[in-house]
């Protein structure tokens, strides 16, 4: 009787934010109505509530703290130390939309390597062979899909065995989309996951499943810390796999 009237309470509960929600995204623009969907994706808000641990590089200093609250909310780069105009152009303002997609800097590719070597070290504990780029096979003289890349000396970022099953070769290729671009603010939010999934999925699926007789899973992410459906999946089961290896329980590995 208890657990029934925990869990009805909890609708309850459930029903009133969900309709506090609606109340305010009426009075709000159509930008703003979007960065507050962003800011309510499952793991979004997960580096307020993680312990700043300076191993796994959690711990920010001040003007961290402060560019993370910057991108998470959409607001102005502040700081003494911050220039009004980026580097790359003297007429390119020093946005947060502009920050998240320039090149100068390697800011871009650090994001994605932080992703990319994070997963492939914790897949390293439970897997086998697990290698960070790997080169793919040579195509030979197959005919593969239009759109699949062919080309000698592509490379995918993480290979490894026993993923998804015992031998099986699970491939996996990163991206870290930014939000504000305007490539991706004319869709829905799930619709542009779909998207970039798709398109690694186009570049990448027939290729693996027919010349290296593996697996291949894009691991699509976005800049304010949401992930994709399948990325999601390779999350649920690397914790899976994590805690039967160390006696952990799942609870614990996912939060």
């Amino acid at each position: 009787k208890q657990w029934y009237q925990r869990r009805v309470r909890g609708k309850i509960k459930k029903a009133m934010y969900e309709d506090i929600s609606k109340t305010i995204k009426s009075n709000l623009s159509k930008s703003d109505r979007r960065n507050l969907d962003l800011l309510s994706e499952k793991g979004a808000s997960s580096f307020l509530t993680c312990l700043p641990l300076e191993k796994l590089h959690f711990k920010l200093n001040q003007q961290e703290f402060q560019d993370a609250i910057s991108v998470r909310y959409n607001l102005p780069v502040v700081g003494e130390m911050r220039p009004e105009r980026c580097m790359c152009s003297p007429n390119e303002s020093n946005t947060i939309e502009h920050a998240l997609t320039c090149k100068k800097g390697g800011y871009v590719a650090l994001r994605h390597n932080i992703i990319r070597d994070y997963i492939a070290a914790e897949m390293e504990s439970v897997c086998y062979n697990t290698q960070l780029e790997p080169h793919l096979l040579p195509t030979g003289d197959r005919v593969l899909p239009e759109g699949t890349i062919v080309e000698e000396g592509a490379r995918l970022d993480i290979s490894t065995r026993g993923f998804w099953s015992k031998m099986d070769r699970a491939f996996f290729d990163v991206r870290v989309f930014n939000t504000q671009a305007l490539s991706n603010t004319t869709k829905e939010i799930p619709e542009t996951f779909v998207t970039h999934e798709k398109e690694k999925k186009d570049h990448y699926l027939h290729r693996v499943l027919e010349v290296e007789e593996g697996i291949f899973t894009p691991l699509v992410m976005s800049t304010t810390g949401g992930v994709g459906q399948e990325f999601s999946a390779v999350i649920k089961h690397l914790v899976e796999l994590i805690s039967r290896k160390t006696g952990n329980s799942y609870a614990d590995g996912i939060r």
